[in-house]
């Protein structure tokens, strides 16, 4: 069963800000209450927000009161946002009025390394520990829960998706929920947890593997206390709710960043090397793959292997192609011989190359041959993927009839997936700032699973083959 305090927590009734001022101006480091009071009204929260402030009548409109105790109604979360030496009376505050799941945004504990900092750590820890508090933090945002219009950042999606992300920094948050949407992915739960006290990873985990309203687990972690744990619950939810993980701090210069960030140990190398091989989580290594990822298990259907036939135009571009797609991971064979002499009856041979990878731009030019060529590379047995490498340059050069065209072949074909195979498109960076992502946009606009680049895709594909070949080995595993 879920974790009914996580529950409310997610889903709140009713939510008091401690530490609001009635303007920006001064402020402990982090974010203000005030920030997260319009945050909540201009998101339509429906719920009720009690601001606390023993200074202020009226803050922002609302009413306000001048301590917790005051609230005339049991609050369901609490955020703290006063300076770190208030914390630990404003946390006893929250025992004794039975609000037990509190996030405490305010900076200045453990992750700076000074005295204080660290006497501070113990002292709020043990409150929350003795009167049961499930808090988040300190140095964390806490919630973004799009489906109960709780927001981080004004920025952002409120389309409630299917995707969770949890994350012990905020500033990674705000990027992974401003790029997903660019790509297809939107959150079921976004988790700023920051230095860990007393909620880790491992505790949301629990909750997120009974969540109805989730289907896929994104983590960025500098650090986990309880390793045992983590990887439990991440082999326990990988053959269902595929885990991507980006683990920071594994060099000796992230290692101390990640400690002054959060105050996290980061732990080994081999060590991490050795959980992603038996979990079976999928390793990325920035935002952007983590969303190439996610789009990838979001629209492909499971994988085990990563046979790519690849078409594109212009000679030294394919053959580098090549060499990028088995660089990441992909195999790209030759092409049967079957499929070899259907492509030449048909296809032009002038400046052009029928092997794999396909040198094929007429087929651009001619989409009658594009689609011939695309159903051809699907019936040969060989041939898992079908890459499309298009250059960035089509959008802006072609003839606008033409390229519409060539997407409506390319996404009719990857929905109808000729002989059961797959088609995305990857585009081809050609030097013109921007050109790339905007192409790509309107490829995804059609309804096409499109990569910024061939790098980008070659690699969230064979991450993808990957899990899917770990999953299917599991004692009764067949894939999702």
């Amino acid at each position: 069963m879920q974790d009914r305090g996580l529950q409310q927590a997610f889903h709140p009734r009713s939510i008091a800000i401690v530490g609001v001022s009635r303007t920006e101006g001064q402020s402990p480091p982090g974010y203000t209450g005030l920030r997260f009071l319009r945050h909540l009204r201009d998101a339509n929260f429906e719920g009720r927000i009690y601001p606390i402030n023993p200074k202020a009548d009226v803050v922002a409109g609302l009413k306000a009161y001048p301590s917790l105790a005051s609230v005339p109604e049991h609050v369901d979360y609490v955020i703290v946002t006063v300076p770190a030496q208030a914390v630990p009376g404003v946390l006893q505050d929250c025992v004794a009025a039975g609000a037990l799941d509190v996030l405490v945004c305010t900076a200045g504990f453990g992750e700076t390394g000074e005295e204080e900092g660290t006497r501070l750590d113990g002292v709020i820890r043990e409150i929350a520990l003795k009167g049961g508090l499930r808090l988040v933090g300190p140095n964390s945002l806490g919630y973004h829960v799009p489906s109960a219009r709780m927001v981080m950042y004004m920025e952002t999606s409120s389309t409630p998706g299917p995707v969770a992300f949890v994350s012990q920094s905020g500033g990674i948050c705000q990027m992974y929920t401003m790029q997903g949407p660019s790509q297809g992915i939107f959150f079921s739960k976004v988790i700023s947890y920051g230095n860990a006290l007393v909620m880790d990873s491992p505790d949301f985990l629990e909750y997120l593997a009974t969540d109805p309203e989730t289907d896929i687990i994104c983590m960025y972690i500098e650090g986990v206390r309880d390793g045992g744990k983590f990887r439990q619950m991440v082999a326990q939810l990988t053959p269902e709710k595929p885990v991507v993980i980006w683990k920071a701090g594994l060099t000796p210069w992230g290692s101390r960043a990640a400690a002054t960030h959060t105050g996290s140990i980061t732990g080994d190398r081999e060590v991490w090397d050795s959980f992603f091989r038996q979990t079976g989580a999928i390793r990325v290594k920035s935002v952007s793959e983590m969303a190439d990822v996610t789009m990838t298990l979001q629209r492909l259907r499971p994988l085990r292997r990563a046979r790519v036939a690849l078409w594109g135009g212009g000679g030294g571009n394919i053959v580098t192609a090549g060499d990028t797609c088995a660089e990441e991971g992909l195999e790209v064979p030759p092409l049967s011989e079957e499929t070899t002499r259907k492509l030449m009856e048909f296809m032009p041979l002038v400046n052009q190359i029928v092997v794999n990878p396909i040198d094929g731009i007429s087929a651009f030019i001619d989409t009658s041959l594009l689609r011939r060529g695309i159903e051809t590379l699907a019936a040969d047995p060989n041939i898992d993927v079908i890459i499309m490498y298009l250059p960035a340059g089509m959008a802006t050069r072609w003839p606008a009839e033409q390229v519409a065209r060539i997407m409506e072949v390319i996404s009719e074909l990857s929905h109808q997936a000729p002989s059961g195979k797959q088609i995305v498109a990857a585009v081809r960076d050609e030097g013109k700032f921007g050109a790339a992502e905007s192409f790509a946009h309107s490829l995804r606009e059609a309804d096409i699973t499109t990569y910024d680049s061939l790098t980008r895709a070659s690699r969230a594909l064979a991450r993808f083959a990957g899990y899917h070949r770990f999953v299917g080995q599991l004692p009764g595993g067949s894939g999702r």
